[in-house]
């Protein structure tokens, strides 16, 4: 069979990097507290049509799921602003099974970062989807609209070639993944439980991700830190320098974090990190300045391992901050807020028994892959697989470059191999 799917892959490399290309160019951002994933799900479920029948095509909203909003993993806000997901379909398709099998899905999500209008050196349209020396350029190609639409297409490679498996075989698109949000996947959880194991195709560089960092976004504030202007009649306390104190604070954590025990899963120089990502205070240029402010921000992201939890990562990351601060010169004026603004994204980690990890390892031998499991070094929104269903899950994806950057790319072989993989899974794990 290894021969067949090898084929078929070969004979349709141009339609489905045509596919991929397609969805590449049209926008779906995840716009917050909104998104835009509504136009690249319709083509794919128009794409899918083709093959399967209506009944095995859903389309739905993540609160056209019962209960969702109960249910304790459901984080329904951004920076304190409610998601919004009216006009956000979720789309999963099955290839059915006669029954008394085991099932897998090929997960992915449609949303994409935007561009942020930066220019690119590829090819000048950042939603291009063309091919360059074996590279396709594209906001979205590696994070993930090719690892997505493998799923996809490992599905239409079963239904082409006519096997008849007793399990059940899923592909999905679920929306508002970036950001924080994970409520698009924990709706695809709700509604098909009963799934055994997935593939989530986050770029993995093929890889098979058995290990996930997780972490936040978090704010750090000060407000009414005094009255304002330039008076020379009042006290001026500026929170701007107290920012300056959590920034510097910020960078001690980082190197804090480089110290702590790295799982065996990862190479042993990996660290996670704490990134700074934005300081605001008084305006965004000069035309704006010529006050002492009285309130300002500062965005970062702290990363943490699997094997804490969020108490744990919560607790040493304000306790660091506090004492830093602490120890430094006392400063008039507001005092620091802490706080996150996105859900908490735990790590994840894969019961390496599970009986999915057999098919994955022979469906490597047999295409002559290095197998190789291994932790990735990126959060992603595998744990909410077993918290909200039955479903264990693994990470494999694509091999690519700059995710959420400036000349985002994905090998094209690499995303060949992986509808190879999948394909080749399903068969022995669904049989």
């Amino acid at each position: 069979m290894k021969e067949k799917v090898d084929a078929w892959v070969r004979d349709n490399r141009g339609r489905i990097l045509d596919t991929i290309g397609e969805l590449v160019r049209i926008r779906t951002e995840n716009l917050p507290p909104g998104g835009n994933e509504k136009p690249g799900q319709e083509y794919l479920a128009s794409w899918a049509s083709e093959f399967l029948p209506p009944r095995d095509l859903d389309l739905f909203e993540v609160d056209d799921v019962p209960g969702i909003r109960r249910h304790p993993l459901f984080f329904p806000t951004i920076e304190g602003k409610q998601r919004v997901y009216r006009d956000r379909p979720i789309l999963v398709a099955k290839l059915a099974g006669r029954g008394g099998g085991r099932t897998l899905a090929f997960s992915g999500h449609m949303d994409t970062m935007p561009t942020y209008g930066k220019s690119w050196e590829a090819f000048p349209d950042p939603y291009s989807g063309r091919v360059k020396d074996g590279r396709m350029y594209g906001r979205g190609t590696l994070d993930m609209k090719a690892g997505t639409a493998s799923g996809f297409w490992a599905l239409r490679c079963l239904h082409d070639l006519g096997v008849s498996l007793k399990g059940d075989v899923y592909a999905e698109s679920v929306v508002d993944e970036e950001n924080g949000g994970a409520n698009g996947t924990i709706a695809a959880r709700l509604r098909n439980p009963h799934v055994d194991f997935a593939i989530l195709a986050e770029p993995s560089g093929l890889g098979v991700g058995v290990e996930s960092i997780g972490g936040s976004d978090w704010k750090a504030s000060v407000s009414e830190a005094g009255p304002g202007g330039i008076g020379p009649d009042v006290e001026l306390p500026n929170p701007i320098y107290k920012l300056a104190q959590v920034a510097l604070a910020l960078e001690k954590y980082d190197r804090h974090l480089a110290g702590l025990r790295v799982p065996d899963t990862y190479d042993p120089g990996m660290r996670i990190r704490l990134l700074t990502y934005q300081l605001a205070s008084g305006g965004a240029n000069y035309a704006e300045s010529g006050a002492v402010p009285t309130s300002g921000h500062l965005f970062f992201w702290q990363e943490i391992y699997a094997y804490w939890s969020e108490k744990e990562a919560r607790e040493d990351l304000e306790r660091f901050v506090r004492a830093e601060l602490a120890a430094g010169p006392p400063l008039p004026g507001g005092e620091v807020r802490l706080e996150t603004v996105i859900r908490f994204l735990e790590g994840h980690r894969t019961d390496r028994r599970h009986p999915a990890l057999a098919s994955i390892r022979k469906a490597y031998g047999e295409l002559g892959l290095e197998y190789c499991e291994q932790g990735i070094p990126f959060a992603t929104d595998a744990f909410a697989f077993r918290k909200c269903s039955n479903t264990e899950v693994a990470i494999i994806g694509p091999r690519g470059s700059n995710p959420h950057g400036v000349d985002e790319y994905v090998e094209v072989d690499s995303v060949l191999d992986l509808v190879r993989v999948m394909a080749l899974t399903a068969l022995d794990f669904c049989a």
